[in-house]
This record gives structure tokens, C-alpha cells and sequence, in this order.
């Protein structure tokens, strides 16, 4: 089941990356919980609206804004680790190259929860994946 896990998660983000945001978003549980909480002024929401609030309000900070998929991992239970480095510039000049990591939670071909971290260590922690 990990592997088909992974595979679901990359081919989200595949169609996420190129703009596909229908065929991202079917990847999702109509009643996916989505922590958005490692962002400063982030929450917890429900649903696909909750999807696209927080990627608009995070897109919307960053100018050049930009998201490589680093590696993918899956976990023993159904979780699946996402590393990303994303690189952006403000419109006040702060620029942003930094590392993050996101753990998704799978049921029955569908991702269920996601949980944004700033340290990709406390993702790949919170999936077991290391001490």
C-alpha cells in the first residue's frame, strides 16, 4: 500500500505543479482535513475551499514563487512524507529558499489529512521515518 500511496501523492503534486488544479484536487477527500498550521497565520480547514484558500494566501506573499518536489517517502501506516524547496521573493524584497516537508494521511486511495511542517525532521518524525 506504500508505494501506491507514494504514487498518488506524486501524480497530485505533477498535476499540481503544472497547473492542473481539478485533477490535483480529485486526489483529496471531499472532506480532507487540511493543516495549514506551520504558516504564521495558518489553520486548520476542511474540505477542497480549504486547499485552495491556503495555497492562494501563501501564492499571493511571494512573487517568482516556486516549488521543487524533492523526494517523496512512504511511511509503514499510510502516510506519505513530501520534501519541497520553495523559492519566492516578496514584493518587499524578502526572498525565500527553504526546505519544508508535508505528511499526507491515505484512505482507500485518497488523501484524508495533510499537515504542512517547517522542519522536514519533525514531518519525516511524525511518519517514523527517523529518530
Amino acid at each position: 500500500m506504500s508505494e501506491e500511496n507514494v504514487e498518488i501523492v506524486r501524480r497530485m503534486w505533477e498535476a499540481f505543479l503544472a497547473g492542473d488544479v481539478p485533477t490535483a484536487l480529485s486526489f483529496y477527500a471531499p472532506d480532507v482535513e487540511w493543516d495549514g498550521t506551520n504558516l504564521p497565520d495558518g489553520t486548520v480547514g476542511h474540505g477542497h475551499q480549504a486547499i485552495l484558500d491556503h495555497v492562494d494566501r501563501w501564492a499571493a506573499m511571494w512573487d517568482d514563487w516556486t516549488v521543487e518536489v524533492e523526494d517523496v517517502q512512504g511511511a509503514e501506516s499510510n502516510q506519505v512524507v513530501l520534501l519541497m524547496r520553495e523559492k519566492g521573493r516578496s514584493p518587499e524584497g524578502l526572498r525565500l529558499d527553504e526546505r519544508h516537508a508535508e505528511l499526507y494521511t491515505l484512505r482507500d486511495g485518497s488523501i484524508v489529512r495533510r499537515q504542512g511542517f517547517a522542519d522536514p525532521r519533525q514531518a519525516l518524525k511524525a511518519a517514523g521515518l527517523s529518530e
